[in-house]
């Protein structure tokens, strides 16, 4: 359950503090006293969406943080699966801090954690109830959602999904098969001339293009490159006058040779310079080298065919790819295009005898689910039934709806099955049954979704639900009928209120009063927990307006006496 609930500097609440209990919570005060800003404030803890506006003027954040006691078992699988470090016997933290820049910081157990993450606790911990969702009530669509969460099959429904997804995804194959094969004679002639044009320049070496330009480059030297190549070679090693470094090295060793008997570090020097001549001999023939270009006996007419290479490979680059790498890869992705349409037909039938296959695994699936509904559908409508009855609403007649999707007589299989669900109701002896969007009042929906949230207090996982002014559109006795149904809730499960039905007030297990204070010429919003006589006096408001009388104060101590019977009948 919500255990404590701490908001700081959310709009007109600088700072309040309250200790929930077990059982049933009632919030009450002045419209504009802050009742809306602390379930908003509970909402951001949930993962709803957070705006820096929400920050108290002057202040530099907003931060609400709340601690839940026992929590259910599927928290700590969430907790676990997140890494999220807990003990189960001590109390679960949940925190969100929104900053001016309008980001937030969300935590869990003093570990930060993902808005999806919070989201996915959030559910597990509290269950919203506001006006807004009436309103969705009304969407047929949320009709199915509702039955299957009743009917708790969860587990019947996933495994049909899985099925069914592998249907959707093997008809888009075949739908993008057969568009294919539309165009296929066409689009065999521009694969076919792609796949030749591609191979009829016989690429190869994906770093062709880089190579033959650094020969481009050489050729185009070719003239500068043979001139001083050839010097460089004349001068070290051999030219026409017969001079050249290494005769004149062997000159001087020569020379040398005839000083060893008289000055031995001659000897020393001679080998020196016959290390040196080698190495010059070397140097003058890899010069010479350059002057060869590889066997190329004409450099102008090479050049010529390297640079029809080069535009040849710029105009398929063009065309398929920034680089020959991506050339040849969009030749091979055409190839298999290729042969793909060869196989086309063929492929088509294996996966349409595949479909046909999962289809029909996908229709038993759902006639599983379609079976499950009747009976949990007529279950659920004979609860709303009666609690609708309870509710003053005597004569109402409610049924939900469930039918098979067909059209043209043929079953029509959707993300939820094959089922057509809707809620229909008569309010008044003699009409028919109809949607309920046709016919239902702001009160009538109130009392209908109570009589849903009654039904469903112990399936929809969340161990704390949170009523907001849901007596909207009801008074009287029927109001003390919604109490009591809001009692027997919170006897499951914890149950908050925001109301304006004395009615309702009186029933609760801890009544909280909230109130808009001026402090330091600023408005507070504040939190009293109402003890017996001051809950008197809020009652009496609630029944009087501003100048309460006796008559209202007996009248407040008379509904509070009445509901202490009632909740212990």
């Amino acid at each position: 359950m919500l255990y404590s609930l701490h908001i700081e500097n959310v709009a007109v609440a600088k700072n309040l503090n309250i200790d929930f209990e077990n059982g049933f919570n009632v919030l009450t005060g002045e419209t504009g006293a802050g009742k809306s800003i602390i379930i908003d404030s509970i909402g951001l803890i949930l993962g709803a969406k957070a705006t820096r506006e929400i920050i108290r003027q002057g202040a530099d954040r907003a931060c609400v943080s709340a601690l839940f006691s026992n929590v259910s078992k599927k928290v700590y699988e969430l907790c676990d699966e997140y890494g999220i470090e807990y003990d189960e016997d001590d109390l679960l933290s949940v925190s969100r801090v929104i900053t001016l820049d309008g980001k937030s910081i969300s935590k869990i157990n003093s570990r930060t954690v993902s808005l999806a993450q919070l989201k996915s606790i959030g559910a597990c911990l509290i269950d919203i109830h506001g006006q807004n969702d009436n309103h969705s009530f009304m969407n047929k669509a949320s009709h199915i959602i509702l039955l299957d969460e009743y009917a708790n099959c969860t587990t019947e429904l996933l495994k049909y999904q899985e099925v069914y997804s592998r249907l959707t995804a093997l008809k888009n194959e075949i739908s993008s098969l057969i568009e294919l094969n539309k165009q296929k004679d066409m689009m065999i002639d521009i694969l076919n001339y792609q796949v030749n044009e591609i191979s009829s320049a016989k690429l190869k070496d994906p770093n062709e293009e880089e190579k033959l330009n650094e020969l481009r480059t050489r050729l185009k030297g070719a003239e500068k490159i043979i001139k001083n190549s050839s010097n460089a070679y004349k001068m070290l090693y051999k030219n026409e006058s017969g001079i050249s470094v290494v005769y004149l090295i062997e000159k001087a060793i020569e020379s040398l040779g005839k000083l060893t008997d008289v000055e031995p570090s001659a000897e020393e020097m001679i080998e020196k310079l016959t290390t040196y001549k080698y190495e010059i001999t070397d140097i003058a023939e890899n010069a010479m080298d350059f002057a060869s270009f590889d066997g190329i006996d004409n450099p102008d007419a090479q050049l010529q065919v390297i640079e029809a290479r080069l535009m040849l490979i710029q105009k398929l680059k063009k065309k398929y790819g920034s680089s020959i790498g991506e050339i040849l890869s969009f030749k091979e992705d055409a190839e298999k295009k290729l042969k793909s349409f060869e196989l086309g037909e063929e492929k088509i039938e294996e996966l349409r005898a595949e479909y046909k296959k999962n289809y029909q695994v996908a229709l038993n699936l759902a006639e599983q689910l379609h079976e499950i509904r009747i009976k949990f559908a007529k279950s659920l409508s004979e609860i709303i039934k009666n609690a609708l009855e309870f509710l003053d609403m005597p004569k109402v007649r409610f049924e939900i709806k469930t039918a098979k999707n067909e059209v043209d007589g043929k079953i029509t299989l959707s993300q939820r099955g094959l089922d057509d669900v809707e809620f229909m109701i008569a309010t008044n002896v003699g009409e028919e049954l109809l949607p309920m969007n046709k016919i239902a009042s702001g009160g009538e929906l109130s009392r209908i979704m109570l009589a849903m949230k009654s039904a469903m207090s112990d399936k929809s996982g969340a161990q704390t639900v949170i009523f907001d002014e849901i007596d909207t559109g009801v008074s009287g006795s029927t109001s003390q009928k919604l109490g009591i149904k809001l009692y027997e809730i919170s006897r499951g499960t914890q149950a908050i209120c925001v109301t304006h039905s004395a009615q309702i007030a009186s029933l609760a297990d801890q009544h909280f009063f909230i109130k808009k204070l001026e402090v330091d010429k600023r408005a507070e919003a504040h939190v009293e927990l109402l003890n017996n006589e001051r809950r008197v006096e809020e009652i009496a408001r609630i029944i009087g307006g501003i100048d309460v009388t006796e008559k209202q104060i007996a009248a407040a101590r008379e509904l509070l006496r009445q509901s202490k019977e009632l909740r212990n009948s």
